[in-house]
C-alpha cells in the first residue's frame, strides 16, 4: 500500500513539474542563451560586449537535429578553419601573433592574433571553438 501511495505522489508530482514548460517559465529558471545555426549540424552561441558587439563565440557541432541525432566525432580541422574564416575572416583576425599546443589528456590550440584568440579545443576527435576578442569585455 505504501509503494502505491508513493507511486500516485510521484506522478502528480511530475505533472504538475510538466505543465509549467512555457518559454517563460524556462526564463525564470534558467539562462536564455542565443544560438545560431552557422551551416546544417553546426551550432554558435555568442557572448556580447555592453556596446552589443560580439566579444565571445562558442562553436560546436550540434547533436539534435530535425527529425535526427548525430553522434559523430565532432568537427574536424577543415571544417575548423573554414567556420573561423567565416565567422573571423583574416582581416579581422588581423596578424597571427603565437601559437601555442597544450595537451594533457585532451589538447588545446590556442592562435593569438592581433585582434582574437581562436582556442580550439579537442578530446580523441571530438573538437569545439572558442573565439574571444581582445578588446572586448562580455558584459
Amino acid at each position: 500500500m505504501t509503494k502505491s501511495f508513493m507511486l500516485v505522489c510521484s506522478a502528480f508530482l511530475f505533472i504538475a513539474d510538466a505543465n509549467g514548460q512555457t518559454a517563460a517559465d524556462l526564463g525564470t529558471k534558467y539562462h536564455h542563451h542565443e544560438v545560431y545555426e552557422v551551416e546544417p549540424g553546426v551550432q554558435m552561441t555568442p557572448k556580447f560586449a555592453s556596446d552589443g558587439q560580439v566579444c565571445e563565440m562558442q562553436v560546436e557541432q550540434s547533436h539534435f537535429g530535425k527529425n535526427r541525432v548525430d553522434f559523430s566525432d565532432g568537427l574536424n580541422q577543415a571544417k575548423i578553419n573554414a567556420i573561423t574564416d567565416q565567422l573571423v575572416p583574416a582581416e579581422e583576425r588581423g596578424e597571427k601573433i603565437n601559437e601555442l599546443v597544450l595537451c594533457t589528456g585532451s589538447c588545446e590550440t590556442i592562435s593569438e592574433y592581433s585582434n582574437v584568440f581562436v582556442n580550439v579545443l579537442s578530446h580523441v576527435k571530438t573538437r569545439v571553438i572558442a573565439i574571444k576578442w581582445r578588446n572586448r569585455t562580455c558584459g
